[in-house]
């Protein structure tokens, strides 16, 4: 063996068959060293157990990096890839091509029905299998769930815990053996979705990144603790060993997690709320815009050769004499036509909507899906500086809260509630009101003459809700546990597959493994290479380096801002969206202030990227109504303006993508509660109480414009606003109080009519005051 000194007086030794991964054993005995010295740094009661659990972690870490890392197992830079070469800039068929394809008789080897994550994976791995795949989605790719996720590829650190504190119950001394299988399934699941984020980021560093999130310690004891456990009362103080543990089973190639002490964070986040901090435990997940790469699943299918069409549903399943499946009847939902695709084999991916795939396929069949609904908020991109989130371990209902920097924006999620699938955006008040409740826990409280901030309703931009899917075999036995990951089940009078469940970080997996299952069960092993799609970077991946977004500067003259944007969504594809319109604006043209997005996208995704809908640019192609509601609706004329030149869109045709769209985005939460823009006054003091979103006792002045414009009566100017304002606020605080605004009213009833009650659109004649009042008329 050969002994490998660090500076430290720990010593390593490696076998000569690692020998190769001297650095790596090197690392890790330095980390062996940092995390006993972290053991001293705490109480001294404590140093024993630090020590032993460092010990521990470092030893399983180092075997994970081997096992990951050894000559058996090259990396994933030294892998040769096996997948078919494409041009870099491959043409992507028009949709119009697609669906000729499809509508062209043709027997697909594998149909794919559904074209989120799950089923555009599939659809890829099948095709680079040397399969004939069609891939088919009754909206946009990613329309559902796909694109309602909290951001993150993340290897489920989570899961670890509720897997231990699991294992670890009383009632497990009386089911040793399946207590212990239940650790070893939840525990390899970790592992996978491990080996499935670096996958993920390392294939793909155009549209993934790394985002540091810390987690909070104000107390070395927890009560009540985490996961209602009681052995993770202690979690405070083991808490960056299990990190380092997190680390190694990626065999430590993720960026490493660290400490930083209150000062450090009071430094990076002026905003928290740091006076009973202990220390911040900062660990790194992968991060990334779910809907671009559920898109861009899709489209490399399509580059590699599937016939990938979204748009169109299934409104029927084919059947032979024998009742297998052959194919579906198919419906144009841009056209209103239908038509037949058949094929060899059917796979159902629709994540919580499964169950309604297969409700057509066999209306009497045992569910297999319960959903869980999720709701997040997106806050203003100061509440989250420099880059960095931060993570709640222990909610005050339990539950993993995630405060994250996403698209210059803040984002907050998410909440957990069991309930029908659906598919409005629109969450419910009560869960925006908690997840903003359970911010005010961390961020530093503005109060008399302090300079903390002040967490307001009005700070919400945009609020939506999103299905996951818990899945359960249908011909499993009887209360069989849901599965927190995937499942593959056929039926077997049919022939059709069906996968559901998993996480968005293991839709690879999850793809790999039902084509697998389809190969085999469907006779096409002498057609069907090997699984390849490990080695596959997604469409825009091939050539893609950190000097894109430089190259785009230097050649286009955009704004690094406006580069960055580019380059992380469309990878080496950006120049092509700045050519797309091919005039004479250099830096292309703003879409709108405030937000990187180019007019040049909008033609760029319908001629390029089968975009075909208002609501789909608004919500998918780019992310303004996720990430700010008003803004989506401001600029929805625009882009249709925009895509009906590209499309050909006539003027009924652009007014009914208008009207449609702006009900969609009518659905996301915002500044102003949705209850209160659809509620009927009968008092002025419920007037009052409407304008003070942010339940404050007084109405200010970006709450007064907020309110205006939600009822339908938005002031012409900034200065008819503020002359408004002034007209109220009497003291000139710039606050108007209950007060002002009962005097104001009696003053405009006294006159009759007034300017102000012609901006406010209320007729004085309809409401009186106090218990007299009768109503009052916006807009």
């Amino acid at each position: 063996s050969v002994p490998v000194r660090v500076g430290s007086p720990i010593k390593v030794k490696a076998c000569a068959k690692c020998h190769a991964n001297a650095k790596a054993i090197q690392a890790t005995a330095n980390l062996l060293a940092n995390m006993l010295r972290l053991g001293r740094t705490l109480k001294s009661k404590y140093t024993t157990s630090a020590s032993a659990v460092a010990v521990t972690s470092a030893a399983i870490g180092t075997i994970y990096f081997v096992q990951s890392n050894n000559e058996t197992t090259p990396t994933l830079a030294e892998r040769k890839p096996t997948a078919p070469t494409l041009a870099r800039n491959a043409v992507l068929p028009s949709r119009a091509n697609q669906v000729a394809h499809l509508s062209s008789g043709k027997v697909f080897d594998v149909l794919v029905i559904g074209g989120g994550a799950t089923g555009a994976g599939s659809a890829l791995d099948a095709q680079t299998r040397g399969l004939s795949t069609a891939l088919i989605e009754k909206g946009d790719f990613g329309n559902e769930t796909s694109s309602r996720s909290t951001k993150l590829i993340w290897a489920g650190i989570r899961y670890i815990a509720t897997a231990t504190s699991s294992l670890l119950r009383l009632k497990n001394v009386t089911r040793p053996i399946d207590a212990i299988s239940d650790f070893v399934s939840e525990f390899s699941m970790v592992s996978n979705c491990h080996k499935e984020r670096r996958l993920l980021l390392e294939n793909n560093p155009h549209l993934t990144y790394w985002v540091p999130i810390a987690v909070p310690v104000d107390s070395y004891f927890s009560w009540p603790p985490p996961f209602n456990h009681p052995l993770f009362s202690i979690a405070p103080l083991v808490l960056p060993l299990v990190f380092k543990f997190y680390d190694g089973m990626s065999g430590f190639t993720c960026p490493p997690s660290h400490i930083m002490s209150k000062d450090r964070a009071e430094r990076k986040f002026p905003q928290l709320a740091t006076e009973d901090a202990k220390y911040y435990s900062v660990f790194y997940e992968g991060a990334h815009n779910d809907a671009r790469t559920a898109t861009y699943i899709a489209l490399t299918a399509a580059e590699h050769g599937a016939c990938v069409s979204n748009y169109t549903e299934m409104i029927e399943v084919l059947h032979d004499d024998n009742g297998k499946a052959i194919g579906v009847k198919i419906k144009d939902n841009m056209t209103g036509k239908t038509f037949d695709v058949h094929a060899k084999s059917i796979v159902f991916a629709g994540g919580p909507f499964t169950d309604h795939m297969r409700k057509i396929e066999d209306p009497n069949c045992k569910p297999a899906v319960a959903s869980a609904a999720g709701t997040h908020i997106v806050l203003p991109g100061y509440y989250c500086s420099r880059g960095v989130g931060m993570l709640d371990i222990n909610t005050s209902d339990g539950r993993f809260l995630f405060f994250l920097p996403w698209q210059g924006k803040t984002l907050v999620g998410t909440t957990d509630r069991k309930g029908p699938v659906v598919s409005s955006h629109g969450p419910p008040e009560a869960e925006i009101q908690w997840l903003l409740n359970e911010c005010k826990k961390y961020l530093s409280q503005a109060g008399d003459g302090g300079d903390g901030l002040q967490i307001r309703r009005t700070d919400v931009l945009s609020a939506w809700q999103g299905f996951r899917p818990l899945a359960s075999d249908p011909n499993a036995p009887p209360n069989a546990p849901i599965s927190r990951d995937h499942i593959i089940s056929q039926n077997p009078d049919t022939g059709i597959t069906f996968i559901t469940g998993g996480k968005w970080t293991t839709y690879r997996e999850m793809a790999e493994d039902v084509i697998d299952r389809v190969v085999k069960s469907h006779g096409l092993s002498d057609k069907a290479g090997p699984c390849v799609t490990e080695t596959i970077p997604l469409r825009g991946g091939v050539g893609y380096t950190r000097n894109t977004p430089i190259q785009l500067v230097q050649q286009f003259g955009v704004t690094n801002e406006v580069a960055e944007h580019l380059a992380r969504t469309y990878g080496t594809h950006a120049s092509e969206v700045l050519r797309a319109q091919n005039n004479n604006t250099r830096g292309g043209k703003l879409l709108l202030t405030g937000y990187p997005y180019l007019d040049e996208e909008i033609e760029y995704a319908c001629q390029q990227e089968m975009a075909t809908s208002l609501i789909d640019m608004l919500t998918l192609r780019t992310r303004l109504a996720f990430l700010d509601s008003d803004a989506a609706a401001t600029i929805a004329p625009k882009v249709a303006d925009l895509m009906g030149k590209a499309l050909g869109w006539s003027r009924k045709q652009k007014k009914e993508e208008l009207k449609g769209a702006l009900e969609v985005i009518g659905s996301f939460g915002g500044p102003v509660p949705k209850a209160m823009k659809e509620e009927s006054f009968q008092t002025i003091e419920e007037v009052f109480h409407s304008f003070d979103v942010n339940d404050s006792g007084y109405i200010g002045y970006d709450e007064l414009k907020l309110v205006m414009k939600h009822h339908g009566a938005p002031f012409k100017s900034e200065d008819d606003a503020l002359s408004a304002f002034k007209s109220l606020d009497k003291n000139g605080d710039g606050k108007i109080t209950e007060d002002e605004f009962m005097n104001w009213w009696g003053r405009l009833r006294r006159r009759e009519t007034s300017t102000l009650s012609d901006i406010y659109r209320i007729s004085s004649d309809k409401l009186g005051s106090g218990s007299d009042s009768r109503g009052a008329a916006f807009g």
